[in-house]
């Protein structure tokens, strides 16, 4: 399952990057992406655990996480931040 809860990122890291929603991890874990809410907008964080960057991973995720905005209602108030 791409999304999961992971209660300890949303205890360690809340007050730095707002509410925590949720976790995605692509197929092949190259793509880690950590949905957090600050007011409207949702942000959905997107690191390269393995080491890949952006124009390197093969696993899709961008596809993902916008269907998930859209099926969450946030579509309008969603943003990509890479790391």
């Amino acid at each position: 399952m791409p999304f999961q809860n992971d209660q300890q990122l949303a205890a360690d890291v809340a007050d730095a990057f707002g509410e925590y929603v949720i976790t995605f991890t692509s197929s092949h874990s190259q793509v880690r992406a950590d949905l957090f809410r600050r007011g409207r907008i949702v942000e959905a964080h997107v690191s390269f655990p393995t080491g890949l960057d952006a124009g390197s991973v093969t696993d899709p995720y961008v596809s993902a996480l916008w269907d998930y905005a859209r099926k969450h209602g946030f579509q309008d108030q969603f943003k990509l931040v890479l790391s």
